[in-house]
């Protein structure tokens, strides 16, 4: 653990870093390290996010904030970061915060979306943002105004893995692709759920579509490169917890192309994804959680079959880097997005799964 020498200061006020932080905020972030603010303490932002910004090369993380005061400062403690906050507001107040890394579970998104960006912060929320559109249109539209920038935290988007499958896609490997199947499911043990985990909190926006599945769709639509425009779906609801506990969906895209994506609490495994066209089909077996270990892709067709390798890396750094890069840019860099489309798919699967009936989605405007 990284001790702070002498006496914790309270978490409202800055410590001494060595550095002085006003001037740097008089530079500009494309001459400068990004800084980050994280909103939550929760395990994904120690494990996951944190390490992968210093795995990465274009950011620092300067503070974090949680509503439990001595559990912000022991974050900050234990990961060697400079500022610890007992309040989301007071760390969106730090002009030394370029952008934030939202943490906190699905119903808070659309709120602190919204009050970073009214604080002029750029937003990194964990996906999904919302299984409502509207919350989503809400977000985007403060960001705008703000005037800056909302990425969807789909880390696996970031993966050189994806990039080499879409590479191969448009080299015609597979020819026309007309068929994905992706699912990503393991099985939560019971003391999980009997200790009202986040993730089966109806109140918090829990469910299994919610937190695996819907990665699931969200590679259909990269994989297509479209939007749905017709969804049918099955759910398996535990009515103790009052969420979807295993998710089923049937999606339609342009080109009558097909997509059939999963997600569960109730299965161990798998995590994959495999895409088919008229000359073979594509496989990435483990298509969300790589780690940083090398990966495979295996691409079948009639009389051989072969494989890719693509090598290991951080995909929350290639995530963290890919945001500060679009912040430069001044708008989202591909494969990035702000989450609205994938929102909307989201709510017309839930729809179909609640009154079992087909839902049609309108063309983006």
């Amino acid at each position: 653990m990284v001790r702070f020498p002498g006496k914790r200061r309270p978490s409202g006020r800055r410590r001494g870093t060595g550095v002085d932080r006003a001037c740097l905020g008089e530079t500009s972030v494309a001459e400068r390290p990004f800084r980050w603010g994280i909103l939550s303490a929760a395990n994904i932002a120690r494990r996951r996010f944190v390490p992968g910004v210093r795995a990465g090369t274009e950011g620092e993380v300067v503070a974090v904030a949680a509503r439990d005061g001595d559990r912000a400062r022991a974050f900050a403690g234990d990961l060697d970061i400079p500022q610890a906050y007992d309040s989301y507001e007071a760390l969106l107040a730090d002009p030394n915060v370029d952008g934030v890394y939202i943490g906190l579970p699905n119903i808070l998104h659309t709120e602190w979306t919204v009050r970073a960006a009214e604080a002029g912060k750029h937003v990194l929320c964990e996906k999904p943002l919302s299984r409502r559109a509207a919350d989503v249109e809400q977000m985007v539209a403060a960001c705008s105004k703000a005037s800056v920038i909302l990425m969807e935290a789909f880390m696996y988007r970031h993966h050189p893995q994806h990039v080499r499958v879409r590479e191969l896609l448009a080299a015609g490997e597979i020819g026309e692709p007309t068929f994905v199947r992706a699912t990503f499911s393991y099985a939560m043990p019971q003391e999980r759920r009997a200790a009202r985990d986040v993730r089966v909190q109806p109140e918090l926006d829990g469910g299994a579509f919610m937190d695996v599945g819907c990665y699931a769709l969200n590679a259909a639509r990269l994989l297509f490169d479209a939007e749905p425009t017709e969804v049918t779906a099955l759910q398996r609801r535990d009515e103790a917890l009052g969420v979807d506990t295993s998710f089923a969906g049937l999606a339609r895209f342009p080109g009558d192309r097909l997509a059939l994506i999963e997600g569960s609490f109730d299965a161990n495994g798998p995590a994959r994804y495999e895409i088919s066209g008229f000359r073979g089909s594509l496989l990435v077996e483990r298509a969300f959680q790589p780690e940083s270990n090398p990966s495979t892709i295996t691409i079948t067709r009639p009389g051989e079959r072969y494989s890719v390798d693509v090598p290991g890396t951080d995909q929350f750094g290639q995530e963290a880097d890919h945001f500060v890069r679009s912040v430069r840019a001044g708008h989202l860099l591909a494969p990035a997005e702000n989450g609205l489309a994938q929102a909307r798919a989201l709510e017309a699967l839930y729809k179909s799964a609640e009154t079992g009936q087909a839902v049609r989605l309108d063309a983006p405007a």
